[in-house]
């Protein structure tokens, strides 16, 4: 199995991005459809189910795909101990899902709230089961993007059309929560049985518990802290404002959140690979291949926040219409937390938990949830969602800073000034060309495209010009790869 170890992280990262680029379209294709026709209460009922389910599905996760990808990596080169890792980490995710699913029908029978969703209930529960044996973790160890990315694309499109054949009426609200569940784990029942390439997953009663269940309910409890620092802005926006501020503040940070995710999938892709070279002890290959993430995702990151702040008015007008011209401000402020999120994604997959740091990853969320809570409580009834966007940085920044002072124990970064240079003026470059585009068009759609094509060519036309060792490189791979195939 050693040969995978090879594998492009490259295109690793580019399946990963496919594969969450699809998450999130899928969703932004099919909610504007089935808004229109079950009407405001019907998607209200489904929205209503599906909020509470996902905490169940939270429940049943228990940190257990993320400790797995970490702990797996270490075995995926022994054949034995990685299918007795996988039996122990299958079996303590079904007492996992069982526990929810109990805590789950118990809740909606005995709380009178949950009974006229009992059905709707038990459709999206069905998300719990597809998880399990879903087993996605297998197929992140062992690197095999490509089969999670195929079976993606083909689950999103079977439920896609679906969806457009099932649901023509208000009262197919079901049907659209049943197609829903089919995009997100339609394809697991094929995942379990294909994993079986790499290993046989069994139930066990030989589990380390000793070992296994302290990191994967500090993981978990990260999670759980996350979700709900992650939520708050909201929460308390609706308690110190009102909807109107809450639609303002929502439709900016779904656009940050679409932005995050994909940079994120860059990095996510890595977990694996570092924890393998870790526990082989191949310091040079970590220290190496971490340094160059890092340059990877930075030189993509910054573009991305530049251009964000300066189009800001043209990316919320294109997503919501005039309408939603005051989220401008809470955009751009939240365009200047994408470095410090990233950044703190980075710190957390790449160093802390590939050496087993989850506790400092735990106390860096907690403290981050603090600050996130506090401030929003000591400003939002002011400011609105401006304040919820600037908490947001407060609370990613926190984290961001707090993590530095542990990485360095495991990872120095070293970058050249050439490179840092190099991005500063790209970045300006992209400033100077989005300025220019609506100085010569005024046609709206026209002057979008022109910011996003010529920003991006004068950016790293400017990388090239001043020689960034990562553009340089990768125009190197690119030729090689040309001759070769010639």
């Amino acid at each position: 199995m050693s040969n995978r170890r090879e594998k492009s992280l490259g295109i690793n990262a580019v399946l990963n991005g496919i594969k969450t680029i699809l998450s999130i379209i899928f969703p932004l294709i099919t909610y504007p459809y089935a808004a229109r026709v079950l009407q405001v209460e019907n998607i209200g009922k489904v929205d209503f189910a599906n909020s509470i389910v996902s905490y169940f599905i939270l429940l049943a996760g228990l940190g257990i795909s993320t400790y797995a990808i970490r702990e797996g990596a270490r075995v995926r080169d022994k054949k034995e101990s990685l299918q007795a890792f996988a039996d122990q980490m299958f079996t303590l995710n079904l007492f996992s899902t069982i526990i929810a699913y109990i805590l789950l029908f118990v809740m909606a029978f005995f709380v009178p709230k949950f009974h006229s969703y009992s059905c709707l209930i038990l459709v999206q529960s069905l998300a719990l089961f597809g998880n399990l044996i879903g087993v996605s973790w297998i197929y992140t160890i062992v690197e095999d993007y490509l089969y999670i990315t195929i079976m993606s694309i083909i689950t999103h499109i079977v439920a896609l059309v679906l969806m457009l054949f099932w649901v023509h009426t208000r009262e197919d609200y079901m049907l659209y929560a049943a197609t829903s569940v089919i995009a997100n784990v339609g394809g697991n029942l094929f995942n379990f049985i294909y994993a079986k390439k790499y290993v046989r997953v069994h139930l066990t009663s030989k589990i380390n518990f000793k070992r296994h269940i302290r990191p994967i309910l500090i993981i978990f409890a990260s999670t759980i802290t996350t979700t709900i620092y992650v939520n708050s802005d909201k929460t308390i926006l609706g308690f110190l404002s009102d909807e109107f501020h809450v639609g303002l503040y929502s439709i900016s940070v779904n656009v940050y959140t679409v932005l995050k995710s994909c940079i994120v999938a860059v990095i996510l892709v890595s977990l694996p690979r570092l924890s393998n070279y870790i526990a082989m002890k191949k310091n040079e290959e970590y220290e190496k291949t971490a340094t160059d993430i890092f340059k990877a995702f930075m030189l993509l990151l910054m573009p991305v926040v530049v251009g964000v702040f300066a189009t800001a008015d043209s990316i919320i007008k294109l997503v919501g219409g005039d309408s939603y011209v005051d989220a401008v401000m809470s955009l751009q402020i939240l365009s200047i937390s994408l470095i410090f999120a990233v950044v703190a994604t980075y710190y957390t997959n790449v160093v802390l938990l590939p050496n087993k740091e989850e506790v400092i990853v735990l106390k860096g969320t907690i403290l981050s949830a603090v600050v996130n809570i506090l401030f929003n409580l000591l400003f939002i009834g002011k400011f609105q969602q401006n304040a919820a966007a600037f908490t947001t940085v407060l609370a990613e920044g926190v984290m961001c800073i707090y993590q530095f002072f542990y990485v360095e124990k495991y990872l120095k970064i070293k970058v050249s000034k050439n490179y840092i240079v190099s991005i500063i003026l790209g970045c300006f470059g992209i400033v100077l060309t989005t300025s220019i585009c609506n100085l010569i068009c005024n046609d709206f759609i026209l002057n979008i495209i022109l910011k996003i094509l010529f920003s991006t060519i004068v950016y790293f036309l400017i990388l090239f010009l001043l020689k960034n060792d990562v553009v340089i490189k990768f125009l190197i791979s690119i030729k090689s790869n040309y001759d070769k195939g010639v």
